[in-house]
């Protein structure tokens, strides 16, 4: 379980004026993810995903939704059960 907000990729970074809880380091051999793919954070107890404009982009897959392609720089929820694919990488929110 993750609280507070943070960056995932490859090797993320906070720009500066930022600051996150937690920078998130995924190993991607492939390289599909970008160094910084994805900031997130929680609201009302739910989590909220944003791309932070990477090269391959970023889906949430919510239950009952289907695949949502997302827009970068815009947050979206992400409910319990959902999947969140950075490129050919992927997590599920339990």
């Amino acid at each position: 379980m993750v609280f507070g907000s943070g960056l995932v990729g490859r090797n993320p970074v906070a720009q500066p004026g930022e600051h996150f809880d937690h920078l998130v380091q995924i190993a991607d051999r492939t390289l599909s993810v970008s160094k910084t793919h994805l900031e997130f954070g929680e609201h009302d107890g739910i989590l909220w995903v944003a791309d932070r404009f990477s090269g391959n982009g970023t889906i949430v897959r919510r239950p009952d939704d289907g695949a949502l392609r997302c827009e970068p720089g815009r947050r979206y929820l992400v409910p319990r059960g959902s999947r969140v694919e950075l490129a050919s990488q992927f997590f599920e929110v339990g």
